[in-house]
């Protein structure tokens, strides 16, 4: 069963006939400022989408298109439609770029999303810079890989701190592996410290109680941690660094402990 993103992406695609993948990212993204279909984050040649991404290769997978390095095709078939008021946008939008190319696509969305720009290899009409230092910390609940790296971004940070004990999700983009690679690919770094987390066994199935009791416990357990602090200090002092775990509320995680122990000697903490 596909969900309301796939289904409109397949129409996007079934609409579009066969269509460049850069032409295809380009629509999806200025659908996507009406109906928030997908987030996007400033790339290699523009607004990009990790999840889009991962979705065409879904379909793709499941028979619905067929692709190639450079374009999608959709593949004869039953599409299962989104809704009716998406259909309509998607069609206008198709219609209304019908004849356009690669380029004159890309230009009407640098033109009017410059801050999409930054770190495009075709043309930056916004700069920036990753010129700040300081701690802030960041949840992932609730957000898609594209618009967490996207706050990353918009907060100058340089360096994740993933403090979750065994960095893997079941959410895509989560893991360390893809999250150090697309982290890299948009020029920050990513460090995993282990020793900062708790373990699944002690987070399970508790009350509001018992996580309230497991964080007090936590907050004694910092005491002998003081090389992984000093290490996110040390960095913190160079550059703008983001502590990440996987709740939303900063109030219910551990990394606000870690956060309100830097507060505690002077430090300020900033939570996205």
């Amino acid at each position: 069963m596909l969900n309301k993103k796939e289904r409109a992406l397949l129409f996007l695609i079934a609409q579009s006939g066969t269509v460049t993948k850069m032409k295809l990212v380009k629509l999806m993204f200025l659908l996507s400022q009406d109906w928030r279909l997908y987030d996007f984050v400033p790339y290699r040649f523009g607004p990009f989408s990790f999840q889009l991404y991962h979705d065409l290769l879904h379909l793709q997978r499941d028979g619905y298109i067929k692709m190639d390095e450079n374009t999608v095709g959709f593949n004869d078939g039953m599409v299962m439609k989104p809704d009716f008021f998406i259909q309509e946008s998607i069609k206008k939008c198709v219609s209304d770029f019908s004849n356009q190319g690669d380029k004159q696509v890309i230009d009407y969305v640098y033109n009017r999303f410059p801050e999409f720009t930054i770190f495009s290899e075709i043309k930056r009409i916004q700069k920036y810079n990753r010129d700040e230092t300081g701690i802030t910390t960041i949840g992932y609940e609730g957000r898609t890989i594209d618009a967490f790296l996207f706050t990353l971004i918009q907060n100058k940070i340089c360096t994740l701190i993933d403090v979750r004990k065994n960095p893997y999700s079941m959410k895509y983009g989560f893991t360390k592996s893809p999250l150090s690679e697309y982290l890299r690919n948009l020029g920050m770094s990513y460090m995993h410290l282990p020793e900062l987390g708790i373990e699944a066994e002690r987070r399970r199935n508790l009350s509001l109680n018992g996580s309230k009791r497991l964080l007090e416990s936590y907050e004694l357990e910092l005491k002998s941690k003081k090389s992984d602090l000093s290490r996110i200090r040390e960095r913190a002092e160079k550059e703008k660094v983001a502590l990440m775990c996987f709740e939303r509320d900063v109030r219910h995680c551990h990394r606000g402990v870690i956060a309100n122990k830097f507060r505690s000697e002077g430090l300020e903490v900033t939570d996205l």
